[in-house]
């Protein structure tokens, strides 16, 4: 059995191809800039060199069918199984499902939620109903991991009735990502309590016990929680009906405020970016440093909650882009907390290992980077449901 998985992204498409036996991968593509006259795609069969290609891409479906081209070279296309999706949010779905014309209409009742991921992946799934249309399409929504989170921790304090007729409550997401590295840590240090800190351009924190999440920083949207590159995080909700009723803003206008003006970006003034956050910092610019030492104390609070909530924790994980790739980072979010157990080693987290520990020899808490590998948990959960459909 081979499984395409698709990450579509708002002006780029990603793809992996593959091989459900084995979970090796046979193909892999990525399409950049598309709706640009310089796009750039590039692809690479197993064991082969990878191809660079400039050339314009005008739209999705042409940067979709361009990956299927290539991926014919090798393979037919009756071979794909199924085309798995890492889908966001959707009213009453949850788990790995096909993605049928009713979940569809589910994604869209909760497009308010989480306008920009919903946009792109309803895209790229009505350009393959039209490239594939009998091929099964199947999403592994980002909620499924955090459903064992208890009542406690998912209510708000809102009249019952509201949560009953809305399903307003904490859903989480990143799910993919942070149920790899509670299989991973597991794996590498035998972690059963595990706080993974996915930090990049959109950020989350999640507490993760026995292999699934008890609880994480977003709530019922991606917009809660950690700052994001350009999502607000945590905000009082009175404070943003004092900033609708002083700018006399609209449901609208404050929610393009929200996840486009805000987070790291709102703060900096300059951008989301830690690269370019921490390079400003370096050149003395002050909101660099504030947005970045907000960030770092956010992430610090949520590990501290989960600390708590877990009674104590085998391995902090830091993964994603700048988790992964900022030791300036990880040190300003691990400091003055060894009388938790938790002791960094600078030298090896100066030294950025792609995958390994970087806490000190008498850290009571194992600290370690560890790439992600959202497709992979994907596709596993895609070829589950074609074997138990």
């Amino acid at each position: 059995m081979k499984i395409l998985i698709a990450n579509p992204g708002s002006t780029s498409y990603k793809c992996k191809f593959y091989d459900a036996g084995n979970m090796s991968i046979l193909f892999t593509a990525t399409v950049e800039r598309i709706g640009d006259k310089e796009g750039i795609y590039s692809y690479e069969f197993k064991g082969a060199e990878k191809v660079i290609l400039k050339q314009e891409i005008p739209d999705y479906f042409f940067a979709v069918n361009l990956t299927l081209e290539s991926l014919k070279k090798k393979f037919s296309i009756g071979e794909i199984a199924a085309v798995g999706f890492k889908t966001v949010h959707a009213k009453g779905v949850s788990g790995c499902v096909e993605l049928t014309d009713h979940v569809l209409k589910a994604m869209e009742d909760y497009r308010l939620l989480a306008p920009v991921h919903t946009d792109v992946y309803v895209t790229a799934i009505s350009v393959f109903k039209k490239l594939l249309p009998v091929t099964p399409l199947v999403g592994l929504f980002e909620t499924h991991f955090h459903k064992n989170i208890p009542p406690e921790a998912y209510m708000y304090g809102i009249p019952f009735e509201l949560y009953e007729k809305h399903g307003i409550r904490k859903y989480g997401f990143h799910g993919a990502s942070h149920r790899f590295i509670g299989l991973r840590a597991k794996e590498l240090f035998n972690a059963d309590k595990v706080i993974s800190c996915h930090l990049g351009g959109s950020s989350s924190v999640c507490a993760i016990k026995s292999g699934w999440s008890i609880d994480t920083s977003m709530g019922m949207s991606p917009q809660s929680g950690l700052l994001n590159a350009k999502r607000v995080g945590d905000l009082d909700p009175y404070a943003l009906l004092y900033i609708m009723e002083k700018e006399n803003l609209s449901v609208k206008e404050t929610g393009d405020i929200l996840m486009s003006k805000s987070g790291i970006l709102g703060i900096s003034g300059t951008s989301g970016d830690f690269r370019d956050i921490e390079e400003s910092m370096l050149k003395g610019d002050k909101r660099s440093e504030l947005a970045f030492k907000t960030f770092a104390y956010y992430v610090k609070r949520y590990i501290g909650e989960y600390m708590a909530i877990l009674n104590g924790a085998d391995c902090i994980v830091f993964t994603a882009g700048a988790g992964q790739n900022s030791p300036t980072l990880r040190k300003e979010i691990i400091a003055d907390m060894d009388n938790l157990g938790i002791l960094l080693d600078n030298k090896k987290n100066f030294s950025n290992p792609k995958e390994g520990l970087i806490s000190a020899d008498n850290s009571k808490v194992k600290v370690a980077v560890i790439p992600t590998n959202e497709e992979y948990i994907v596709a596993k959960e895609v070829v589950n449901f074609l074997e138990n459909k």
